[in-house]
């Protein structure tokens, strides 16, 4: 068996826990002693990826180079100007 330990914010503690006790293979236990927490200074590192769904979505479309969700007014039109591009 391994153990984890996870430093979580305060406000998403809740949900976290909520999640992980749906999981039949996790086992909760309260701490025997706190850990150490990060200095206030410290500045969470950005060079990981986003760390949910909506960040991640979020972030493929602002590095994308055109917009996802176009206003194209002729479908149809559009669909040939595509076409045509392509052949």
């Amino acid at each position: 068996m391994k153990q984890l330990v996870i430093n979580v914010e305060e406000s998403r503690y809740a949900l976290l826990l909520q999640f992980l006790r749906t999981l039949g293979y996790v086992k909760i236990v309260p701490a025997s002693q706190p850990t150490k927490a990060l200095p206030k200074d410290t500045q969470p590192d950005t060079s990981f990826p986003p760390s949910n769904q909506l960040a991640l979505l979020r972030h493929t479309l602002q590095q994308q180079s055109t917009p996802l969700f176009q206003k194209i007014e002729d479908a149809a039109d559009w669909q040939k100007q595509k076409r045509d591009e392509w052949s």
